[in-house]
């Protein structure tokens, strides 16, 4: 196995990747894979812009003066289309990815770092193990959800919001925020990346919903201190890698008197002072109904005038009004 940087530019999408078996050029194997996976597609691409990296090697092989890529169609796709966005297969498409391309923080990479292999046999037996299962063993072993939910609850990385976005804004909103320098996300994100964590800084996520716990001018002080040792890299990753180096750092803030009294809880979380209900009214007095004895009520509203001298029950004769 080889790592080599590669021009992009030399890299070639596959046109008989196994997503689809056989198509005519590497034209239509980008449209395919945006025909078929296209928000896939751009939340690879979104994440690729945002992290200013791919964090595999693509597996490619020389072919001429190119090399095909046998696994990783889908980053270098993104790519490409990032370098030149007229390639994107619509015009919606290439709107999108000139507005992530604008997003990119840095010069633009024109290589990138892949694994070559020459023997296509070798490359067979490399992506039978990483994509066809895990063979009784033999291939890459899946995560069940046991172990899903403990790597999310050790890095805070997950679908749900993010921890660190959400104290950003605190801390902007109370002008706490460092000045100097970002505060490392994913490193505030593994730091509280479980509610007892959390709880110990005076703020939850339950629900997906951001909340102070303890006394809110106490948290944003202890979470400002967070962020400027992330800031000031006095707190790196590797100090708080594990539980234990996380229960550490806690531990020394809570020494120092950093962290919030736990047991004075924030203002929202004592609720407003219930009010007294107000009494029910009463019901009326329950209405009863009164016995007819004509199928129309004999009762004047007032709306026409009174008929003198009609006998309902006697033959038809002259009347008059009053």
């Amino acid at each position: 196995m080889a790592i080599r940087k590669i021009l992009l530019s030399a890299l070639v999408v596959n046109r008989a990747n196994d997503r689809h078996g056989e198509l005519e050029n590497e034209t239509a194997a980008i449209a395919w894979l945006f025909n078929e996976r296209e928000q896939h597609m751009r939340n690879l691409a979104k994440d690729i812009v945002e992290k200013g990296e791919i964090y595999e090697y693509p597996l490619v092989s020389p072919e001429k003066a190119k090399f095909i890529v046998f696994d990783g169609n889908r980053r270098v796709t993104c790519l490409k289309l990032l370098d030149d966005p007229r390639r994107a297969p619509t015009g919606e498409l290439q709107t999108f990815f000139r507005e992530q391309r604008a997003l990119w923080v840095g010069p633009f990479p024109k290589e990138i770092s892949c694994q070559v292999e020459a023997d296509r046999d070798r490359i067979d037996e490399i992506l039978y193990r990483r994509h066809t299962g895990t063979q009784s063993g033999v291939g890459q072993s899946t995560w069940d959800d046991r172990m899903k939910s403990t790597f999310v609850t050790r890095t805070g990385k997950g679908g749900g919001p993010s921890v660190a976005d959400e104290i950003e804004k605190r801390l902007t909103d109370a002008n706490l925020l460092p000045s100097r320098r970002k505060i490392p996300r994913s490193t505030l994100n593994r730091l509280l990346s479980a509610e007892p964590f959390r709880q110990r800084v005076g703020i939850s996520m339950k629900g997906g919903r951001f909340r102070f716990t303890l006394d809110e001018q106490a948290s944003l002080g202890a979470l400002a201190r967070i962020a400027n040792d992330l800031a000031s890299r006095n707190l790196v990753l590797g100090d708080i890698w594990d539980v234990d180096g996380k229960q550490d750092y806690l531990n020394r803030l809570e020494r120092e008197g950093i962290l919030p009294d736990p047991d004075v809880p924030a203002a929202e979380a004592i609720g407003p002072k219930s009010k007294s209900k107000a009494a029910k009214a009463k019901p009326s007095v329950k209405a009863t109904p009164t016995a007819r004895t004509t199928l129309i009520p004999q009762k004047e509203f007032g709306l026409i005038p009174r008929v003198i001298g009609f006998d309902r029950c006697a033959p038809t004769r002259a009347f008059r009004l009053t």
